[in-house]
């Protein structure tokens, strides 16, 4: 990436910092109910257990997620402890290859300002920035494929072996992540491409058994963890293969897997406006001009590979029967190559277009900004202060530029995501109950034991440190005899008092959905009707 950085003018440099800094300062920011909380919580007990091959939680039986999330994540708990920063380092460290990848894949077939472009609009989609906070498998899946997709297309051009065996390696890497798709998302637009291109030799090349060999390789500790849990337990009912490699992937197509939202076929139509905001309205353009080019006009492209990667994952993502956000994430380093080599050979007058467009956004964040204090969350803070006055520098300083640089696209994303990084998130999580109400136990509580009142919570546990909180009811709470704290819900408190329990000691935290979000909750005049308090209740009996 040496020549990436050099091929940075002064200005896109700055740029680039300050999306680190706002990446790095996401790996510290509390992690995110109800996936994400659940993940670490695993991630903590398999650290502690060291029960690797068999995933389990809450010490029950595990079957969704495979599980190169969780060994990663539990190696770095290990090493930083339960934290944060620990749970989020490994997802980030494999969202940086990313980078690489698309940088390395666009030089193979365009100019070094179409790469440099391509890892820029990349790097500015909502959905990086989200993936740096909201950790899930899925900046794993999408590093692996377009890390694969890289080594591969380096492969088929200069013929060393050693791409052939990393490229695999990545394959593999992205099954564990995520399933078979991340074969799939691979295997499906290198194939089209050497079509495309009549390359039938590279398609009928044997080294694919080599490929096929060091997957089956990877994938053998999974596998083997997936039959002695499951497979090997005919009492279980369930065939932890049968449904790693076909029920949860395939299954939801077929409709096999019975797991449905009810989203239509066009759910990611919508989704991908704010998840790869603000390349999206580009992106459509490019896309046409793209489709235009190939089956039109009939011009002899460079790759393809960028066009059917997006559009073969695209178009069977959207027949999956259960649909979220994220899932689309990983044709995001596809779309970016698309973008850059658009944005790139565009005319200075459409330019121009794009331009205003953005420029009228970055009023509307200003607006955002301004009105934070005044409607949604009136505490007073420094950070939103310095996002207005870099909001208004942004402003004033584009609007008198005439030159045609990507940096003037992407600043503005770059100021909201200072703000949603350093003000919004943090004000957020305070009204995540489970892990503020576990960081103040773990600060506060030295003698007594804590234990929570019906419900099991993976953030009280992760942020607690102990994967194993002792659980207790209605019936079994009078048979705790010595001193102990009770983490309990508003609506379970009233259950206690009338108990008449000794309660000497209570700590008030509010609680809300906070992937959720209302207009009711935002407004500061209406959140007190829909927040709901969790309580810690010293009790000595």
């Amino acid at each position: 990436m040496i020549s990436f950085i050099r091929s940075l003018t002064q200005f896109e440099k700055i740029v680039v910092t300050i999306i680190m800094i706002i990446y790095v300062n996401n790996l510290f920011i509390d992690i995110m109910k109800v996936d994400a909380a659940q993940y670490s919580g695993i991630s903590l007990e398999m650290a502690t257990t060291n029960s690797y091959l068999e995933v389990k939680e809450f010490g029950a039986d595990y079957l969704d997620k495979p599980p190169l999330l969780f060994w990663l994540s539990s190696l770095s708990i290990k090493v930083f402890g339960a934290t944060n920063f620990a749970y989020k380092l490994p997802a980030f460290l494999f969202l940086l290859l990313s980078f690489f990848a698309v940088y390395r894949f666009s030089l193979l077939y365009y100019s070094e300002r179409v790469a440099k472009n391509a890892v820029l609009t990349l790097a500015t989609t909502q959905a990086y920035f989200l993936m740096t906070n909201d950790v899930r498998s899925d900046g794993i899946l999408t590093s692996c494929i377009i890390m694969s997709v890289w080594l591969f297309s380096e492969y088929f051009e200069k013929g060393k072996l050693l791409n052939l065996i990393l490229g695999s390696t990545f394959i593999g890497l992205g099954m564990l992540a995520k399933g078979p798709i991340g074969a799939i998302a691979v295997l499906l637009p290198l194939g089209i491409n050497l079509a495309y291109r009549q390359n039938w030799r590279a398609i009928f090349d044997l080294r694919w058994l080599l490929v096929i060999l060091i997957v089956g390789v990877i994938l053998i500790p999974m596998s083997y963890g997936l039959y002695t849990q499951f497979d090997l337990h005919p009492e279980k009912e369930k065939s932890g293969l049968y449904f790693y490699y076909w029920l949860q992937s395939f299954g939801r197509i077929t409709g096999e897997n019975t797991w449905n939202n009810g989203y239509p076929w066009h759910f990611f139509l919508g989704s991908s406006i704010w998840d790869y905001f603000p390349w999206i309205f580009p992106f459509y353009v490019a896309l046409f001009l793209k489709l235009k080019k190939i089956f039109i006009s009939k011009i002899k492209v460079a790759e393809i590979i960028s066009f059917a990667g997006f559009i073969l994952i695209f178009f069977f993502l959207s027949l999956s029967k259960y649909k979220l956000p994220h899932y689309i994430f990983v044709t995001f380093p596809f779309a970016s190559i698309i973008v850059a080599e658009y944005l790139t050979d565009l005319e200075f007058k459409f330019w121009k277009r794009w331009k205003i467009m953005n420029y009228i956004l970055g009023l509307i964040i200003l607006l955002l900004f301004i009105t934070f204090n005044l409607f949604f969350f009136k505490e007073f803070n420094a950070w939103l202060i310095f996002c207005i006055l870099i909001q208004i520098a942004i402003l004033v300083y584009f609007r008198k530029t005439r030159t045609k640089d990507v940096a003037e696209l992407l600043v503005l994303v770059v100021s909201i995501n200072l703000f949603f990084s350093f003000v919004f998130y943090p004000v957020l999580l305070n009204f995540q109950a489970d892990s503020v109400a576990a960081k103040w136990a773990s600060a506060n509580i030295v003698k007594e034991e804590v234990v929570l009142f019906k419900d099991r919570s993976h953030s009280f546990n992760y942020y607690s440190e102990n994967a194993f909180s002792k659980i207790t009811d209605y019936d079994k709470i009078k048979s705790i005899e010595t001193p102990f704290w009770l983490y309990v819900s508003e609506e379970d408190f009233s259950q206690i008092q009338d108990l008449k329990m000794n309660i000497t000691q209570k700590k008030v935290f509010p609680n809300y959905p906070i992937t959720k979000l209302k207009l009711k909750f935002l407004l500061a005049s209406k959140r007190a009707d829909i927040v709901k308090n969790y309580y810690l209740i010293k009790i000595e009996n």
